[in-house]
């Protein structure tokens, strides 16, 4: 399992145009993909279930990648939190 943690930066918090992206990223590889926030999880392929995290501005999300290819899983979702979140 690959984790990894997200600091929220946008004053918008996790918006639906940014869950978006993260979802569609999720979706392009086999691994289980989940975001936990406070005691709330998610699988960050479900656009829905991700935005019902409720994360705001300063939320800390954990993601993590389970699967034969969550190596790439967990880069390529690190990459867009650094830039949309």
């Amino acid at each position: 399992m690959k984790s990894f943690e997200c600091k929220v930066q946008s004053f918008q918090g996790l918006h639906a145009q940014s869950a978006m992206r993260l979802t569609r990223e999720a979706q392009k590889y086999s691994s289980v993909i989940i975001a936990v926030y406070e005691e709330r999880r998610a699988n960050v392929k479900n656009v829905m279930e991700l935005m019902g995290l409720k994360a705001g501005k300063g939320a800390e999300i954990v993601f993590a990648a389970e699967g034969e290819d969550e190596e790439q899983a967990a880069e390529g979702l690190r990459e867009l939190c650094q830039r949309f979140l």
